[in-house]
This record gives C-alpha cells, sequence and structure tokens, in this order.
C-alpha cells in the first residue's frame, strides 16, 4: 500500500513544479525601450536600464533625470501532456505583475566628468502557492485496489523565489567617443520551498492507514554582483561590451526539516522519521558572463544586435544536508545539487522610424538553459535516484511603438516568450500482473509554456525634471 500512497503523492506534487526552473538569464528586461528590444542594448542602450546593461553607456547619452518603471503585468500558460502516462493534457493560466526598476541620475560638482547612477531593480520576483483537499471514492486510484474503499488528501504546495538588488553606476568618458563604466549591486536573495501532504485510507475492513509527509528549506544570501562596461561611438555605429564578474557571496544561511510518517499499513513496516535542522550551510553561484552589442543606424532607423556568453558553473551543493537517522536504524539522503552549462544567446532589436512621432519597435532574443542538475523540489521528495530537470529554451520577442508629443512620450508595447521541451515522465507505474514489478516509463512527457507581457510607458517633464513610467 505504500507504493499506492507514492503514486498519489506523485500526481499532486508533479503539476506545479515542473513550471519552476532555476538558472535562465534573459527571462527579465529592464527599461521601456530596452523591454520592447528583448535586452539586445548592449551597445546601444538610452534609458536608464544602462545600469543593468552597460554602465558606460551613461556618459554617452543624453541622461534622463529620475525613472520609475511601474509594474507591468503579463499572463503565463503552462500546458503539460502524458504526464501520467495517459496521453491527458494539464494547463495552468495565471496573471500577475513582472519585476521593475527604480532608477536615477546624479552629478557631483567636483568630479565633472563623472556620470553617477542609481538603481532599485527585482531581478527576479516569482510565487506559487497551491493547496488542495480531496477525497477519492472511485476512479483509477481506488479501482485499481480492490482493498481500497476511499482515500482522502490535502496538499498544500509553496516556491517563493526573490531577488531584489540595489546598486550604483558610475561611468566617465576617456575621449569623446569613448567610455569606461562600473556598476556594482547588492544582491538580497530568498528561496523557500514548502511540500506537505497528509493522506489517509478506509480500506474495505475498516481499518484507517495514514501518511504524512513534509518537506520545507529556505535558502538566504546576500552578496555583490559587479558589471563592467565600454562603449564606443564609432562613426557608423555604436559598439558596446559588458563584463559580468561571477556572484560575491558575502552572507550565507540555509534551513530544512523533514518528516515522514506512515502508520497502520498491514504486513508493512510503520515509518517515523523527523529532522529539523537550522544553520546549513548553503551556496549560491553566478557564472562569469560577456555580453557585446552594436547600434546600426540605416538612414532614419537603428538596428541592434547582441550576443553574450555564460561561462559554466561545476557542481555544487546548494544547500548540504546532513543524513537524518529515524532512530529505528533507517536513514535518509538528501541531494541538493546544480550544475550549469556554458551558454551563448543572441538576438536583433529593430527600431524604425515611421513619422516625426512615432517610431516602432521589433525584436527577439535567445534564451537557452543553462542546466546540468537543477537543485529543486524533486531532489528533495522524488525518487532520490532520479534526477528530474525541465531543459527547455525560451525564444523572447518583443513589438511596440513610442509616440514623441511635445509635452510627452508614450511607449505601448508587448513581449511574448515561448518554450517546449519533451522529457522522460517523474512518474512510473508499476506493472499490475507483475507481483515484484519493474517500473514502466515508455513515453515521454511534454511541457509547453507561453508569456504575454503588456507595457504601457509614458515620459513627462516635471518641474523641469523627466520622468519615466512604465
Amino acid at each position: 500500500m505504500k507504493s499506492r500512497f507514492g503514486i498519489l503523492a506523485s500526481f499532486i506534487f508533479l503539476i506545479p513544479l515542473v513550471g519552476f526552473s532555476q538558472g535562465y538569464y534573459n527571462q527579465e528586461n529592464f527599461g521601456n525601450r530596452s523591454l520592447l528590444l528583448s535586452g539586445n542594448v548592449t551597445g546601444s542602450v538610452d534609458d536608464l536600464g544602462l545600469t543593468y546593461y552597460n554602465p558606460a553607456r551613461i556618459a554617452l547619452i543624453e541622461e534622463p533625470v529620475f525613472s520609475i518603471n511601474a509594474k507591468a503585468y503579463q499572463v503565463s500558460n503552462l500546458s503539460l501532456k502524458n504526464i501520467f502516462g495517459r496521453d491527458n493534457k494539464l494547463g495552468d493560466t495565471r496573471f500577475e505583475g513582472v519585476p521593475s526598476l527604480l532608477a536615477g541620475t546624479f552629478k557631483i560638482d567636483k568630479w565633472e566628468k563623472h556620470h553617477f547612477a542609481y538603481a532599485f531593480l527585482s531581478k527576479k520576483r516569482s510565487q506559487l502557492n497551491i493547496t488542495a483537499v480531496d477525497e477519492v471514492t472511485e476512479g483509477d486510484i481506488v479501482d485499481e485496489n480492490d482493498d481500497l474503499d476511499r482515500l482522502a488528501s490535502s496538499f498544500e504546495f509553496l516556491s517563493r523565489e526573490t531577488d531584489e538588488w540595489f546598486g550604483m553606476s558610475w561611468g566617465m568618458k576617456l575621449k569623446d567617443n569613448f567610455s569606461v563604466g562600473v556598476s556594482a549591486f547588492i544582491s538580497v536573495y530568498n528561496r523557500r520551498g514548502t511540500y506537505d501532504l497528509k493522506l489517509a485510507a478506509l480500506d474495505q475492513i475498516q481499518d484507517v492507514d495514514f501518511y504524512f509527509n513534509d518537506v520545507n528549506f529556505s535558502q538566504s544570501s546576500y552578496g555583490m554582483f559587479w558589471k563592467v562596461g565600454l562603449a564606443w561611438q564609432l562613426k557608423n555605429f555604436n559598439f558596446g561590451l559588458n563584463i559580468d564578474l561571477p556572484y560575491l557571496e558575502v552572507i550565507k544561511s540555509g534551513k530544512f526539516r523533514y518528516g515522514e510518517f506512515l502508520s497502520g499499513l498491514g504486513g508493512g513496516d510503520d515509518i517515523y522519521n523527523f529532522g529539523d535542522l537550522d544553520g546549513l550551510e548553503s551556496n549560491r553561484k553566478e557564472p562569469f558572463a560577456v555580453s557585446l552589442g552594436a547600434g546600426i543606424p540605416w538612414k532614419k532607423n537603428t538596428i541592434h544586435v547582441k550576443v553574450d556568453w555564460h561561462g559554466a558553473v561545476s557542481e555544487y551543493d546548494r544547500l548540504v544536508i546532513p543524513v537524518i537517522d529515524d532512530g529505528l536504524g533507517e536513514t535518509e539522503e538528501f541531494r541538493f545539487k546544480e550544475e550549469l552549462k556554458s551558454v551563448v544567446n543572441f538576438g536583433l532589436g529593430l527600431e524604425f522610424y515611421l513619422t516625426e512621432t512615432m517610431n516602432l519597435f521589433a525584436s527577439f532574443s535567445t534564451d537557452f538553459s543553462p542546466i546540468e542538475t537543477n537543485a529543486n523540489i524533486f531532489d528533495l521528495v522524488g525518487n532520490p535516484d532520479r534526477d528530474v530537470n525541465i531543459e527547455a529554451d525560451y525564444i523572447h520577442y518583443g513589438l511596440g511603438v513610442d509616440f514623441k508629443f511635445k509635452r510627452a512620450n508614450i511607449t505601448i508595447g508587448t513581449t511574448y516568450s515561448s518554450s517546449r521541451d519533451v522529457f522522460d515522465r517523474a512518474i512510473d507505474f508499476p506493472d499490475p500482473d507483475d507481483p515484484d514489478p519493474p517500473f514502466v516509463n515508455e513515453d515521454p512527457s511534454e511541457i509547453r509554456f507561453t508569456r504575454w507581457r503588456f507595457i504601457v510607458g509614458l515620459e513627462f517633464p516635471i518641474f523641469g525634471y523627466e520622468v519615466n513610467l512604465r
């Protein structure tokens, strides 16, 4: 009967988790025009997204004094096929806000050649909280197990990840057409996961069996991201180079709680396994990266191109979790590791001149998965011998218009992202005709993800200053 509990548990927890994966580098963009250009602005950024894309550009452009990127909104859809081996489809559609940017510039009188900016941006802010309570009295689970009469379950899943950046940028012209710049960001990173499953079964002789499984983990990291930029204004185009140094972790901590309890199974052993661990060693690593970009004027239009490379990260422990001993001779080992491969992404953005008051933006960029091994809650709940990774590659598109009026500019646009991946099912089903069954897992599963974002940007002067709102 324990395997029956495990199958139902897999049914419940797999659905929301496959939509989450860490490690992508181009999921977020910052700045009105930079967003519509899909971030292809390393050599041509002209808004305060430069603090993120290339700080050297601050010394070469007419800089806005203050910029607020208010929340834009997105509609995302996740569809799953053949997750349970019955060629069925599942879906999840969400409407939510997206990360924002607040940035401004300032000068120091004594340092006339130096340009400064500050920025507060939400690099990542995601949350999923799902709860379910159900009772099964008929259907596949009960019908396939003659000794079960009723099966009740309650389930809660929480996944939360935030990464807030606070920093400053500096830039200076070394020549009339060449500048250098540096951005330094403090990162406040927190990640938390909760999995809580309770099952109760009533068999044909009115005995009640229980299975509880509770897993919680959290990871906190405080550190620094550094960006070094170079920018050139050449005769026929603008060129830029941006270097992202590896993440420098300063303060880190981790927690882990695990409980598994099984009682009332005739002929089987009960389970009592519990551990509550604080002050665990935790690690967060982000690789060295280089981005090259150019802005190429063509008549009254501009072509924006970019290519970036992110290095590999060798396998390491996101959390170091010791073996948990239940005191009855049984132990539990948990693997929570991450490994990233190097990837190269590229993109193209087009800025078309339509009229004196209107420009059109169109763009695309790639976002290839760097995941070799992804630390996720599968590692803490599922089969310890299985490493379940979703390695879908994304393509991002942007489209919008910029209206220039005497007293205000209005930017309206949308972005679209999509990905698809085929992977081995994380759920195995025993063969009912074999008393000691091998697990069968013949057909792959499929995941598809789409995301629409909608942006309205306003630029207008207030008291002699320029304010940007998205």
